[in-house]
């Protein structure tokens, strides 16, 4: 058991606590959080990828918990995923690593709490996807923890700001800086007088591997929005000629994703690889939410259609399908350079099993096509425009609409997305730039992407049923 007189020591001394009590020595970003919880009432905390944030925030729980009476904690995040499985378990995961703490401290999967004191001393875990999320909280120790706070909308914040009128409260935001408006940017910029401000460089933390510092560089440049944000620890600057903006990438990785039993669509893409480092990436997309599927490096053409029908077969078998209700799956498939030879597999397969793959219509597609559009030069530069508006908050009106899209978080996915440039053509049309283009900027081949376009590519298909594809 832990002392009085050593609660009241640790009550100001959180990074000692860390280290006697959980057993772990933060290192000296995470000792510079640690503190300013300590002695600030407000913490706004920026940062790349991979800095340790969710570890500190988790020690902050706990120290949160043992050093004062009768607290509440009220912690959330934009995701399930990043409150549950990230944030809430490495609460679990430092509580189960001191004997003196599990004594004292019972986890659950929503809430920990002080034995004997469930109902008034405690964390509780709640998606920022209830409009409620932080109400209702108050107590004369209150801590409000903000985890990934650049994709938490601010309607969420109001409770948090009438709640932080009490001596004794704390409010603790971290993420990566995504989002060039909002209360996280705020506190960063216009409010940043109000908040004790920590910015963590990639680059400078010892938890970031020089080989991810690397590759982001290698990749994307480091005049790119994807090292400002994913490794500086800075908000993307967004420039002009970028066609898709990182700031809507990342809110889309972001955005909470419900699976229906039965989904309304599904589709699947493939940009088959053409030489050299090119990859060949498989995707497919239910619903809102996209997925890739297998990254392949070396496959020859039968190989990549044996994966797809793979991909088919698992996806008939896990929404269970029916040929007699169901329609079929479009499979868009990159039919430029080796692509053809998918293109073709697929079909013989099709021809010859017929009751097996009934779920299976190919539809060859080339990048960079002229196309007759009003707006756009070519068929990539329509599908990014396809992806860019799904991405979009607002209609054409300036309505808001649900969100239509929400990508997987992958690196090479979004640093490829937000770098694809876009000019205006002597004919007025908008017109992106192509894989050769990108390679001239010294940018790998832009293959998750064009993956992710093809999955997103609206087709028109033979109906089999009442579900609209």
């Amino acid at each position: 058991m832990i002392s009085s007189e050593a609660i009241l020591y640790y009550a100001d001394h959180p990074v000692e606590f860390v280290e006697d009590i959980i057993g772990i020595a933060p290192d000296k970003e995470q000792a510079k959080i640690l503190n300013s919880v300590a002695h600030n009432q407000m913490t706004s905390v920026r940062s790349g990828h991979g800095v340790g944030k969710s570890a500190v925030q988790a020690w902050i729980v706990i120290w949160f918990l043992v050093t004062r009476p009768f607290p509440k904690i009220p912690c959330t995040a934009p995701t399930q995923h990043q409150l549950f499985d990230i944030l809430w378990a490495e609460v679990s995961k430092w509580i189960r690593h001191s004997k003196s703490l599990k004594e004292v401290l019972m986890w659950t999967n929503e809430k920990v709490y002080m034995r004997g004191h469930k109902e008034e001393w405690f964390a509780v875990a709640r998606t920022s996807t209830k409009p409620d999320a932080l109400q209702g909280f108050h107590a004369e120790h209150i801590l409000f923890i903000i985890d990934e706070a650049s994709g938490v909308e601010d309607k969420i914040f109001e409770p948090v700001l009438g709640a932080l009128s009490t001596e004794g409260s704390r409010l603790l935001m971290c993420g990566n800086p995504t989002q060039l408006n909002g209360f996280f940017y705020d506190s960063h910029h216009k409010n940043k007088d109000k908040y004790s401000t920590i910015h963590i460089d990639g680059r400078n933390s010892e938890r970031v591997s020089d080989d991810f510092v690397e590759m982001i560089i290698n990749m994307f440049g480091m005049d790119s929005d994807v090292y400002r944000v994913r490794v500086a620890g800075e908000f993307p600057l967004a420039g002009n000629d970028t066609f898709i903006p990182l700031p809507l990438l990342e809110k889309s990785v972001r955005t909470e994703y419900i699976p229906r039993k039965h989904p309304f669509q599904i589709h699947i893409g493939c940009d088959v690889a053409r030489f050299g480092n090119d990859k060949t990436i498989i995707s497919y997309r239910v619903d809102e939410k996209v997925e890739i599927f297998k990254k392949l490096s070396g496959k020859d053409t039968q190989e990549t259609a044996d994966q797809i029908l793979m991909l088919g077969n698992e996806l008939v078998s896990r929404y269970k399908l029916d040929p007699k209700k169901d329609d079929p799956i479009p499979v868009k498939i990159d039919d430029g350079g080796v692509g053809g030879g998918v293109v073709d597999r697929l079909n013989r397969i099709k021809n010859v099993n017929p009751d097996i793959y009934w779920w299976l219509e190919v539809f060859p597609i080339l990048f960079g096509q002229k196309i007759k559009h009003k707006h756009y030069d070519d068929s990539t530069t329509y599908m990014m425009s396809v992806v860019k508006k799904l991405l979009l908050e607002h209609d054409e009106d300036g309505n808001p609409k649900p969100v239509e899209l929400i990508l997987p978080d992958d690196d090479q996915l979004i640093g490829q997305l937000s770098a694809r440039k876009y000019v205006m053509t002597d004919k007025g049309k908008i017109k992106v730039e192509n894989k050769d283009a990108m390679k001239k900027r010294g940018l790998h081949s832009p293959d998750e992407a064009d993956s992710i376009l093809l999955a997103c590519l609206p087709v028109t298909i033979k109906k089999r049923g009442e579900h609209k594809r």
